[in-house]
């Protein structure tokens, strides 16, 4: 006999309270599940069913060295991204100073909103004190990943001291103070602080050790010893300490990776832009500079050799990092602006002030996009809603733009209308220990020549 007539000749068969209960409960949630449809909202994605993603920034790489050295076959990794994915210039905003344009990246709303429009401000004694995480008014991607539910890795960000309680490990960009004398410092007395610099803090003997690390990365030997011929005033033992620093960063970066494996990793390499100060006239016009700064052949060909040498070694620092990656995960690299002639009282040789070094470079790949295609335009703004789109998060309608073309075939979840009620939890702003050295470098290196906040004004040449 089948069941249904079974159940029709003996009648309906008495539920449990328990069972008319879960009955009730469920017909709950069906109605709200309905309701909440009616109103447009969306479930939140599984995280663990989310390919996870990596952002490399390399400050001050230039799409005029970049895409030439990428077709004849020196940048491999970045070439293999570009085959694979997308690559185009990356619009920048003027000023080109790379605190404001990094903060905005990570943000993706203007300067005079995010709150770090410049490198330094005045500060109470009368000098100028550094910007600090404290200062930025607006979450980040990795708050914003962290509120829902996503693991972060963050490794020497610009302005990220002192450190943020975000979900997963932030080593901050007071970590890694660059040498500017001819002598090296002990560790103890270069790291002698009573500020945290790494979250959780229990993390930083693990971030200690990779410093410590003598393996090499790469096949890359220093690039600026005696035996290379270089302009006369260029600063070998700076550019020696550069070299290695973007190792260490590197190491960090691996080692977080491994012991976590988040989400999302955002890692920053400075060393093209360093090097860019000294080297970048050695790839210009002779007549652009005064005589006193003009390099004989012999400096002029070594300068220009190793500046694309550093290219192609922090190309296959990419490729170290990239390599703990599937082809589903994104990988994202960018510039935050290139690189034109100038000429300053400290004789470098290289600068980023007027719209001849407005772009920077942009690599892109992963699931969903596009394979061997030009990736824009593409602008600074739009960073940080298309990193969120691949997350399958909404963007924010308080951003400057939305997710970028090249991501047209995701899915892309109805904005919200702003992240700014994450709580940003950070360490107690004190004194990292290497304030001074970190302004000292940065006067080296031109950047505090009239480079007070700019105005709101300056903010509308807005791509």
């Amino acid at each position: 006999m089948k069941r249904s007539s079974w159940i029709s000749m003996t009648g309906p068969k008495r539920e449990t309270r328990k069972q008319l209960g879960g009955r009730k409960l469920g017909l709950v949630l069906a109605l709200l599940a309905l309701a909440l449809g009616a109103l447009g909202c969306q479930p939140e994605p599984d995280a663990t069913q989310q390919p996870r993603i990596l952002i490399i920034g390399i400050d001050g790489a230039s799409p005029k060295v970049a895409f030439p050295m990428m077709k004849a076959g020196q940048l491999p990794h970045l070439a293999e991204i570009a085959a694979t994915g997308v690559h185009g210039p990356l619009r920048s905003v003027l000023p080109l100073y790379s605190p404001r344009i990094w903060n905005t990246i990570a943000t993706g709303v203007k300067p005079s909103e995010h709150g770090i429009p410049a490198f330094v401000k005045p500060s109470a004694e009368g000098g100028k004190a550094l910007y600090l995480s404290s200062d930025r008014k607006v979450p980040a991607l990795w708050n914003i990943l962290s509120a829902r539910g996503r693991s972060v890795g963050v490794v020497n960000w610009w302005t990220t001291f002192p450190p943020e309680k975000i979900e997963g490990v932030m080593v901050s960009d007071h970590f890694f103070p660059e040498q500017i004398d001819m002598i090296k410092k002990t560790f103890a007395a270069n790291r002698a602080s009573g500020g945290a610099l790494i979250h959780p803090q229990s993390w930083t003997p693990r971030a200690e050790a990779q410093l410590k690390n003598p393996a090499s990365l790469t096949e890359f030997e220093n690039l600026f010893t005696e035996a290379r011929e270089l302009p006369r005033w260029v600063n070998r033992s700076v550019l020696s300490q550069q070299f290695v620093t973007d190792q260490e960063i590197t190491q960090v970066a691996l080692a977080l990776d491994a012991d976590h494996h988040p989400d999302m990793m955002m890692v920053f390499l400075p060393g093209i832009d360093r090097v860019s100060h000294w080297l970048w006239g050695n790839l210009e016009a002779e007549d652009l500079y005064p005589p006193t700064l003009q390099p004989s052949p012999e400096e002029r060909a070594g300068g220009a050799e190793a500046l694309r040498a550093y290219y192609a070694y922090t190309d296959a620092l990419i490729g170290r990092l990239v390599s703990g990656y599937g082809p589903d995960d994104m990988v994202l690299v960018i510039s935050d602006h290139g690189f034109e002639a100038g000429v300053s009282m400290m004789l470098l040789t290289g600068a980023h002030d007027s719209p001849s070094a407005l772009d920077g470079v942009l690599f892109a790949r992963g699931r969903g996009i596009p394979r061997g295609q030009a990736a824009g335009p593409v602008n600074v703004y739009e960073i940080a809603p298309s990193v969120l789109t691949f997350a399958g998060l909404p963007s924010a309608l308080d951003m400057q733009a939305g997710p970028a073309s090249f991501l047209a075939d995701l899915p892309r979840p109805d904005p919200v209308a702003s992240y700014t009620e994450i709580a940003i939890e950070r360490y107690a702003p004190s004194a990292s220990g290497h304030e001074e050295e970190i302004i000292e470098h940065l006067r080296a290196l031109g950047y505090l020549e009239e480079k007070e906040a700019p105005s709101q004004d300056q903010e509308q040449n807005t791509p």
